[in-house]
């Protein structure tokens, strides 16, 4: 089997997000999903990832995804190029559970647990208005949650509190009134629903305890990202400092960043999303990483039902894996407009069918509405072919008369 395509399919209304289909030439086709600034990561995968995986076996997704990792790591891997690797990577998986006729979960053992336990992230779309419910009514918003089954929820009352003085002060009487919401939500229906709370990266180290010490009252189930996640030692400090379990992070990517962040005992939840960091494969061995640690993972997931899909298929392998991120807001509006299958959310649990690969695609007539933006790569020219494996310097664009030297070993 060889890679004989990319595509990219963007749709006008739902900018944040960009999805890749990997065609090959027996016929079967996989999808992957990225979320935000998606004009730079189409860029990395028709002018990065296309040179490297066109003519390859798409079966050998571990060797790929190293070969696009080492090329990325040439100018600094982070970025468009990573989310672009973890695209291609989850069609790759799914191209690879469709040739074996399995689901995805299958190739890595199959399901730890038979359903997901989901929480909502209170986004807003459409006629689900729940990020300003959160912010003004949140008892209401946490019983119409519990009135569908779900017992647990994400928001992040204090994000706008950060911007007056860029999250270096905040005083307590600042931090009390921001954090009504939890009050509202425990006034409105007590422990029946349990809060995480998303720090969104706003606060320095000290303001981030002070939130923390008023924040412990409601208990909530984590303190998400409350302080940038560059420096694993300031997150160590912050860990030895508050009583509330932190969670870290979506801003990390590849398993050597996790790396510092598991060594330093630095967090008490891992939580990466699938794409920035590279993709299923690379997300597997970041949850065996924390598994090693007894600590549990989650994922990162504001995309559409292509990416839930991905998120509940590596989660469902995992041992170690705890609550799934949703949007409820997303999932009840358009799933079914954009793709051939529902997410399947009832009970407060996400459930996953035994269809082969990730048991998802975009539905054919999105992909040949008029609207629709489809951009295809079927081959590459040569003079692109840089600084992929070996020497960089041996082939270089616009210079004709450079080439390889062979060196002969006895």
């Amino acid at each position: 089997m060889k890679i004989t395509a990319i595509e990219t399919v963007q749709l006008p209304q739902h900018p944040r997000h960009i999805w890749v289909l990997v065609h090959t030439d027996e016929g079967l086709t996989g999808i992957g999903e990225g979320t935000d600034k998606p004009e730079l990561t189409k860029t990395a995968i028709h002018n990065f990832c296309a040179e490297i995986i066109l003519g390859k076996d798409p079966l050998r997704n571990e060797q790929l995804w190293q070969t696009m990792y080492n090329s990325a790591n040439y100018t600094g891997y982070s970025g468009a190029e990573m989310r672009a690797i973890g695209m291609i990577d989850m069609a790759l998986w799914d191209i690879k559970g469709k040739a074996a006729n399995m689901p995805v979960y299958n190739l890595f053992g199959g399901k730890n647990q038979e359903s997901l336990k989901v929480y909502n992230t209170c986004i807003s779309y459409g006629n689900i208005r729940d990020r300003e419910l959160f912010l003004n009514d949140a008892g209401e918003l946490a019983q119409s949650l519990l009135d569908e089954g779900v017992t647990a929820m994400k928001i992040w009352p204090l994000d706008a509190l950060s911007e007056k003085y860029n999250g270096q002060y905040i005083s307590r009487d600042a931090i009390k009134k921001g954090l009504e919401p939890f009050k509202k939500i425990r006034d409105a229906v007590g422990s029946k629903m349990e809060i995480a709370f998303e720090g969104h990266s706003c606060w320095n180290v000290p303001m981030a305890i002070r939130v923390a010490q008023e924040l412990e009252q409601y208990d909530p189930i984590w303190f998400e990202d409350p302080i940038l996640v560059d420096n694993v030692g300031s997150y160590r400090y912050l860990r030895e400092n508050i009583n509330i379990p932190i969670l870290a992070s979506e801003r990390l990517v590849t398993k050597y960043q996790f790396r510092a962040l598991l060594e330093q005992n630095a967090c008490d939840i891992i939580m990466f999303d699938v794409s920035y960091v590279g993709g299923i494969t690379e997300g597997k061995k970041i949850a065996a990483m924390a598994d090693a640690y007894h600590l549990p993972v989650s994922t990162h997931n504001c995309g559409s039902p292509v990416l839930t899909m991905v998120c509940a298929h590596l989660l469902a392998s995992c041992p170690n894996a705890t609550l799934i991120e949703t949007v409820r807001s997303l999932y009840k509006t358009y799933s079914d407009t954009i793709t051939d299958v529902k997410v399947d959310i009832r009970d407060g649990h996400l459930y996953l069918s035994d269809k082969p690969g990730l048991g998802i695609n975009l539905r054919e007539d999105v992909l040949n509405h008029k609207d629709t933006i489809r951009v295809r790569t079927e081959s590459v020219r040569s003079d692109q072919m840089f600084a992929v494996v070996g020497d960089p310097w041996a082939q270089s664009p616009g210079d004709d008369k450079a080439g390889k030297i062979e060196i002969k070993v006895d």
